[in-house]
């Protein structure tokens, strides 16, 4: 009987363990739990396992043999996961910093690849924006002949860098493996290293429009902030520019100059230039790495809430202020007698078109904090506890999660659910999440999952991956997202922010405006998503400035300007 027992902790402790294995390199914490959790399930087994012995000194050293042996085992395990199953995920891991963008890598792979020709990267249309060059001694570098047709800091969020004493970052590192041609091309690269030819790694051709990149980052100008646009009909991104951004050439060894100390203290100097304070984080990838409290592009949410959950979207009102809960300042619009706009009773179309604070605060009390939360979730807006540590759609680049809210219980007050139902409270949302909000209704409800890297091919052209559109979920009824595309167009034709308009002649523009308030003394973020043209939409855009006032005025230009350039190269 006692022999049989020991098999249920022994089962319960190989479960854990087996479980922790699979993590991924990033989960450290979650496999030090399974870990220590099948410890004692582990010792169970033992001591039930232990033959019977008379007390005594035979007994004791038994007992103190299995505690040790129980160490070695969990010892084992550890190097067993360090050292075999997770070897190469530790090998290849990148970390980023989130706040200043900095990349902590190992450098290894990157002198290793020195003598490997890495694969060229085009974009959708076969422009070559970065390639190798392999100098006489034998040693490649990193080229990038993008900078003969475009100012190289509008991609360098998107390519990253691959420098030698820094390691990776970008599709540089997310890539690196395909770059490099250790995945995807070793039995090609084993016979030219065995007949002592070039190793030469693999290609990406990006679904990224290279000309509309450059133009969107010149729209934005000197300004920090982010532009993202997608194809709603497949989740292709089509530009993606993060400001400021960094000239990669700045990092790359060249081989070819004859002091090499010379070399690495210049691009030693670079990397100081670029992490020091006043150089504006220029190796943050914004639109995937930033959260911004989304002012009112997100009361496109809570409209989408209320009408999946016909919460009688057309009966509400836009007073002037709307207290919410004692001893908290009320909720107030941005506009004084707003009501003389949206008509008073009003619906939800006038309402969202001229941004009425207090009738979303009204919508989101009316849905309560699950209703809301769960309408968030299917957007991929998390509560904090059910956050990844990454967000899992878009893989591509780095790209952390967008958050509901940061404190736990945040959400059970009525003043900040009222706050979050129009876009302040604690959200935190990357460019890149709100761009999806905009793809969604686009595309009549279904999610798509992002992507920027099209296909990966051999020296040869032969193909090794290629991506194709993948649904994420349903979000929302079809007839949902007709209405939000009818509610997005009121603002185009005469509400806040009907500017976006102007610079696409012909077409109809719908859009959403969001001014994220970040305290009485500080300029607010502007924010504006569009999509176009609203019968058959083929783009999807989010514009963020960092600082730049109203969104219904530069932020909704910008949006205007990137449609304009979008249908130009199209």
């Amino acid at each position: 009987m006692r022999a049989n027992v020991r098999f249920i902790p022994l089962i319960g402790a190989l479960a854990l363990i087996i479980y922790g294995l699979i993590q991924p390199v990033d989960q450290d914490s979650r496999w030090l739990l399974c870990l220590w959790g099948a410890a004692p399930l582990l010792g169970l087994a033992l001591w039930f396992g232990r033959p019977p012995l008379p007390q005594g000194l035979a007994r004791s050293v038994y007992n103190l043999a299995l505690v040790v042996a129980l160490g070695f085992v969990l010892l084992s395990l550890q190097l067993l996961r360090q050292q075999v199953v997770q070897a190469g995920a530790i090998y290849e891991h990148v970390e980023i910093d989130a706040e200043t963008g900095q990349v902590i890598s190992n450098v290894r792979p990157v002198l290793e690849a020195q003598r490997i020709k890495r694969g060229t990267i085009f974009d959708r249309n076969g422009i070559p924006l970065v390639s190798s060059a392999v100098a006489p001694n034998g040693f490649a570098h990193r080229v990038y002949p993008l900078t003969e047709r475009f100012e190289p800091r509008a991609f360098s969020n998107i390519t990253g860098f691959f420098s030698r004493q820094f390691g990776q970052s970008g599709l540089e590192a997310t890539y690196g493996d395909y770059l490099s041609g250790t995945r995807g091309n070793s039995i090609r690269n084993l016979r030219n290293e065995l007949l002592g030819n070039t190793l030469e790694g693999n290609n990406l051709q990006l679904t990224l429009n290279a000309e509309l990149q450059a133009r969107a980052a010149a729209l934005l100008g000197g300004q920090s902030g982010s532009i993202v646009v997608l194809d709603p009909q497949t989740g292709a991104v089509l530009a993606m520019v993060s400001a400021p951004g960094f000239d990669p050439r700045g990092l790359s060894f060249d081989p070819n100059v004859p002091d090499w100390t010379t070399e690495d203290a210049r691009i030693q100097q670079y990397w100081n230039e670029l992490n020091d304070a006043a150089a504006g984080q220029p190796l943050v990838n914004r639109p995937t790495q930033g959260q911004y409290p989304p002012g009112s592009t997100f009361k496109t949410l809570t409209a989408v809430s209320i009408l999946e959950h016909n919460a009688e979207p057309d009966t509400i009102t836009c007073p002037n202020e709307l207290p919410v809960e004692t001893g908290a300042p009320p909720v107030v619009n941005a506009v004084p007698g707003l009501a003389s706009l949206t008509g008073n009773p009003s619906n939800l179309e006038r309402v969202y078109a001229y941004s009425c604070n207090t009738a979303f605060a009204q919508y989101a009390l009316r849905l309560g904090t699950e209703r809301l939360a769960e309408t968030a979730r299917k957007f991929d807006i998390y509560r904090p506890g059910n956050a990844p540590e990454s967000y899992p759609y878009f893989t591509d680049l780095a790209t952390r999660p967008s958050r509901l809210f940061v404190q736990p219980g945040f959400l059970n007050r009525d003043a900040a659910l009222a706050d979050t139902g129009y876009g302040q409270g604690q959200l935190q949302v990357t460019p890149l999440q709100m761009a999806l909000i905009a793809a969604t209704i686009a595309h009549d409800g279904v999610m798509l999952q992002p992507y920027l890297v099209q296909r990966v091919t051999d020296p040869d052209e032969n193909l090794i991956l290629e991506r194709r559109p993948r649904i994420i979920r349903q979000v929302m009824s079809a007839d949902t997202a007709a209405i939000m595309r009818d509610n997005m167009g009121a603002v185009g034709q005469y509400g806040f922010g009907s500017v976006v308009s102007n610079f696409v002649s012909g077409v109809a523009v719908g859009g959403k405006s969001g001014t994220a308030e970040l305290g009485p003394t500080i300029a607010p973020h502007a924010w504006f998503i569009a999509i176009a043209p609203l019968d058959q939409p083929r783009y999807a855009v989010c514009v963020m400035i960092e600082h730049g006032g109203e969104g219904s005025g530069a932020a909704a230009q910008l949006a205007g300007q990137v449609l304009q350039a979008a249908f130009a190269v199209e």
